[in-house]
């Protein structure tokens, strides 16, 4: 690898440059030297016998119980805001539901789209 560097100066920046530039050149060099004593050589490796597997752990099987089918999120919230007759806030119905907000507020979206909740002006839902 050859690296060059050609830099013009006038006279009086020349001297200012000329001791770090030497000492610079100096260190390039060393380390050209020191990457020209490395031997890039591949040795094969010894033969390593590869180790027996272990063996695998596997779990024992659970079996399936069954369940109650679960209701949807949107007809848990749309009860659960039929039971609040003077309506409910998002944040009450996380509360008594176990919902996320999100969970809520995706929900209430797709219900005032299905014309099942409306919001009133103080921010309460109830059911129409």
């Amino acid at each position: 690898m050859k690296i060059a560097i050609t830099i013009e100066l006038d006279e009086k920046s020349t001297e200012f440059f000329q001791v770090p530039f030497k000492k610079l050149s100096k260190q390039i060099n060393d380390l050209i030297r020191m990457f020209e004593k490395v031997d890039y050589t591949v040795k094969e490796a010894p033969d390593i016998e590869p180790k027996p597997e272990s063996p695998k752990y596997s779990a024992p099987q659970k079996t399936k119980k069954k369940s109650k089918p679960q209701k949807s999120v949107k007809a848990t919230i749309l009860k659960t805001i039929k039971k609040n007759k003077d309506g409910i806030k998002a944040k009450d119905l996380q509360e008594q539901t176990g919902f996320t907000g999100k969970q809520i507020s995706n929900n209430m979206f797709h219900l005032k789209k299905e014309k099942k909740v409306e919001k009133t002006k103080e921010g309460l839902f109830i059911a129409l």
